[in-house]
């Protein structure tokens, strides 16, 4: 596929997920209103679940384990064929899953409780996008044999950022 069609694709589960989410946190909210009316919530709780998410780790075990699988990749590129599918899934996945975070944060932010998650989705968003391009565009695929150390190189880098990310992102 080319890279062209999956950053549409990837793109476009992005906006989605974020719109849906977006959404939702204001269908919760409003549902959370009428639990206060009934006595059957309080009024912190959507601010208690907001906190929960903001302090999720999702965001950081998404961006390491792309990590990990580039540094992979790139180190034994005869992997990458039989792992293209699922790497593709995974990425789908994923930016969907940064999107649902960035439309979850938005909504928070907007509610009061805090623009963190919002900001490191977008920045996290930005930065894999980034990323990408520049791997496609400067160690293409097949081509990525003849690059010797500089490979090794950079695929020691994200094994060694893959971790670290995770722990301290």
């Amino acid at each position: 596929m080319e890279p062209d069609a999956i950053a549409k694709r990837s793109g476009g589960n992005f906006i989605i997920f974020a719109a849906c989410a977006f959404v939702l946190w204001f269908w919760a909210a409003l549902i959370n209103w009428v639990a206060q009316f009934l006595r059957l919530s309080t009024p912190d709780h959507l601010t208690n679940v907001a906190t929960a998410i903001a302090q999720s780790s999702t965001l950081e075990a998404i961006v390491s384990i792309w990590l990990l699988t580039a540094a992979i990749a790139i180190a034994f590129p005869a992997l990458w064929r039989p792992l293209s599918t699922t790497t593709m899934l995974m990425f789908d996945v994923g930016y969907g899953v940064l999107g649902a975070l960035s439309g979850f944060g938005l909504a928070i932010g907007l509610f009061g409780g805090g623009w963190r998650i919002f900001i490191w989705a977008i920045i996290y968003s930005a930065l894999i996008a980034a990323g990408y391009a520049l791997v496609r565009k400067y160690l293409p695929l097949a081509e990525m044999q003849n690059y010797g150390k500089n490979r090794w190189i950079l695929a020691a880098v994200l094994f060694v950022a893959s971790p670290l990310i995770l722990l301290w992102g």
